[in-house]
């Protein structure tokens, strides 16, 4: 079992994505933690279905705006890349690094650089194209301290093992990537330090039995966290996580949508004031679907944020590989 452990300061959030981009530090805005992990309002953006160039052009736009990827997903049809994005605004004093299609060689080795300057993994996605693996991550520092570590290479049970002892000693599973390598089904995850939220986490579910196990979990007053669809030993299955809503929140999830049927929905649930918090693509017999879990309300005595009256100039980040698709 290959396997790589830090733990560090950190917000999170998720980013799912094949998109070749040079790493970026941003300087902060507003807001505070991520979409998922942030459970009062957060200033946020959906923005869905793009091209390459409409992608590099709202990622340059996005970024001067103060805001940073808090969802990526990316899928072919036939030669072409649509991608679909959450933006959340930055939290003040906070700043982040995203590397993207990595063989594990170069993610690993710019990992242990973004340690060193005090960031942290906190989401990552692992993907492939053709018969190569391709890692991506975001790495956060701010002033707020939640501990991560990062788990990689695991075979079914010594993920099962993983995932006991990580709970013995504190921690919540917060991203979990299933994968193929060397004719092998592995697994990897994210855990953070739990800081009181009590978690529910299943994965290999069939696809026919995931609405039985959702619909459960809402009525036991649990939300959808992070949602992963793919391919375990012939068979599609699921992978999510659940966390217990608290009183004054409200949340919906919806999965098997047509990229229409999705679009439909979340204009429905944002004209009810929801926002989006997690959104999963996945193809399933050469058919492309959407997932998405939404969320809204405010505890009685909640205060928002204060932005600041200005952003910083931000280091301009290349989009020339994702363009040519180097």
């Amino acid at each position: 079992m290959k396997q790589l452990v830090r733990t560090a300061h950190t917000t999170t959030f998720g980013l799912i994505s094949r998109i070749a981009l040079s790493a970026i530090a941003l300087a902060a805005t507003a807001a505070s933690h991520a979409s998922d992990f942030k459970d009062t309002e957060v200033e946020w953006e959906f923005k869905s279905g793009l091209d390459k160039a409409a992608f590099a052009k709202a990622f340059n736009a996005k970024i001067k705006e103060g805001f940073r990827i808090a969802d990526i997903e990316t899928y072919r049809s036939g030669r072409t890349t649509t991608v679909s994005t959450i933006w959340t605004k930055l939290a003040v004093a906070e700043v982040w690094q995203v590397e993207m299609s990595l063989p594990i060689a170069d993610f690993l080795d710019k990992h242990e650089a973004h340690l060193k300057n005090g960031y942290s993994l906190v989401e990552f996605e692992v993907d492939r194209f053709g018969a190569t693996l391709h890692f991506s991550g975001v790495w956060m520092k701010s002033q707020e301290g939640l501990e991560t570590e990062f788990y990689f290479g695991m075979e079914s049970l010594s993920f099962s093992n993983r995932y006991g002892e990580m709970a013995d000693r504190g921690f919540r599973l917060i991203d979990f990537e299933a994968y193929e390598a060397n004719g092998k089904f592995r697994h990897a995850g994210v855990w953070m330090k739990n800081d009181g939220y009590e978690v529910r986490f299943y994965r290999g579910i069939e696809k026919d039995k995931f609405a039985n196990v959702a619909k459960s979990l809402d009525a036991g007053g649990f939300r959808l966290l992070d949602i992963e669809g793919y391919d375990f030993e012939g068979e599609f299955v699921f992978g999510a996580e659940w966390v217990k809503r608290a009183e004054w929140q409200k949340s919906q999830y919806a999965f098997d949508l047509l990229p229409d049927e999705f679009y439909n929905k979340n204009s429905m649930y944002l004209s009810d004031g929801y926002r989006l918090t997690e959104f999963e693509t996945y193809e399933d017999n050469g058919v492309v679907y959407y997932c998405g879990s939404w969320l809204k309300g405010n505890p009685a005595d909640y205060a928002a944020e204060e932005a600041q009256a200005e952003t910083k100039k931000k280091k301009k980040s290349s989009l020339e590989q994702f363009r040519t698709g180097n």
